[in-house]
């Protein structure tokens, strides 16, 4: 006789190897850059908020109109009422910031790789990732008997191309900067890489919309179009603060994904409050010229100090997302619990991969930090480097 389901389903998460994210107390506050611990207002480097237009004047007020023109949302699916004149404006204005034909609206990021992935593989595709990512794309691949590979490093990525240089097809996702590691894509390599075998690739921007390029459409500014390149991939809570996720690239994508995916389909649309709200958010991350620079100065900063003290630091210097490389999630959870006793919150990061099992101590830097908070954050992390044995 079989095992109760319950008995079977704890057996399986005693061989869970990850270990969940514990509540360490941090609660809401005044932003999302001063939030609480214990009764006093501390400073969160944790947030994803780098042009600070979280709560922007600009943006509420066209949620407000929004939400009286046409109520809090749709409930019909993409064929079936569910698009409105918001939805195509919304679509048309992303596709023209990221220089491609259009967009096609999605919920949430993970709905837009499993709709794309369950699209266009099959068993005999083949699947390729950064080692890194939280993208569902093994899940994906699973669901479609197609092959799912983890690349590290762009010699490794020639490597599986070559090797699997017979399959049926190839489709590689890799994100312009890594949202774990603030590790920068080498676009035009990338790409050159995929037309000389033959493969397609999709770009993640989420983690360098907003700050990276002149425009801040990150990578798109600089090789905005490429016969390799499928889509570009994007979640707009970042700079907008509402979830909101949209394939960009060519009219013949859209017709296959509305055509051939059950999830395009059936799904809800989003939110048209959303909609709004990103639209705007990307007029202003159009002319925020000076807070890019502002920031790529602290980036730059904040990088060369740490390195200084002698932290690992593992990402691009120029991109606000500083990660300190750690041996375990334990000693990312010591470092992260040493420096919220003085009142800084950094993200501690599981970082697995085939070949890498570690994990890093984030810092999501933000225009709305003051200077003060940045002086105490790098201060912070030298007391801490002389004070914690686990640093070294």
């Amino acid at each position: 006789m079989k095992s109760d389901i319950k008995i079977e389903l704890a057996r399986e998460i005693a061989l869970d190897v990850p270990s969940p994210s514990p509540d360490i107390g941090i609660r809401a506050g005044v932003d999302a850059l001063h939030p609480t611990y214990r009764g006093r207002v501390v400073t969160s480097f944790a947030a994803w908020n780098f042009l600070e237009l979280h709560g922007h004047r600009e943006l509420t007020s066209v949620a407000v109109h929004s939400l009286q023109e046409y109520g809090v949302g749709l409930a019909s699916g993409r064929h079936v009422g569910g698009i409105t004149p918001a939805h195509l404006t919304c679509e048309a204005r992303i596709g023209r910031f990221f220089a491609a034909e259009g967009a096609l609206l999605f919920s949430t990021k993970n709905q837009a790789i499993l709709s794309t992935i369950t699209a266009l593989c099959s068993e005999g595709v083949v699947v390729v990732g950064p080692s890194l990512t939280t993208l569902p794309l093994a899940d994906a691949s699973a669901l479609m008997g197609a092959e799912y590979v983890e690349f590290e490093s762009e010699d490794e990525l020639r490597q599986i191309l070559e090797r699997y240089r017979l399959a049926k097809r190839i489709v590689v996702v890799a994100e312009a900067i890594a949202s774990v590691t603030g590790q920068r894509l080498n676009t035009t390599r990338f790409l050159s890489a995929l037309e000389q075998s033959g493969a397609w690739g999709m770009i993640d921007e989420t983690a360098a919309l907003g700050h990276s390029g002149l425009r801040g459409a990150g990578s798109a500014e600089d090789v905005p179009s490429s016969p390799a390149l499928l889509a570009r991939l994007i979640n707009f809570a970042p700079i907008a603060g509402v979830e909101l996720a949209a394939l960009v690239g060519s009219q013949e994508l859209r017709d296959v994904l509305g055509n051939r995916s059950r999830y395009v389909r059936l799904e809800a649309a989003p939110s048209i409050i959303a909609t709004a709200i990103v639209e705007r958010a990307l007029d202003l991350v159009e002319v925020a010229i000076t807070q890019r620079d502002r920031l790529a100065m602290r980036s730059k900063m904040v990088s060369a100090a740490l390195r200084a003290q002698g932290w690992n630091v593992v990402s691009d210097e120029s991109a606000p997302i500083t990660a300190i490389w750690c041996e375990s999630l334990l000693k990312a959870r010591e470092l992260q619990d040493a420096l919220l006793q003085r009142g800084v919150v950094v993200d501690a990061l599981a970082a697995r991969g085939l070949r890498r099992n570690g994990a890093v101590a984030r810092i999501l830097l933000s225009t709305g930090h003051s200077e003060e908070e940045i002086t105490w954050l790098m201060d912070s992390l030298l007391e801490v480097r002389k004070r914690l044995p686990s640093a070294d």
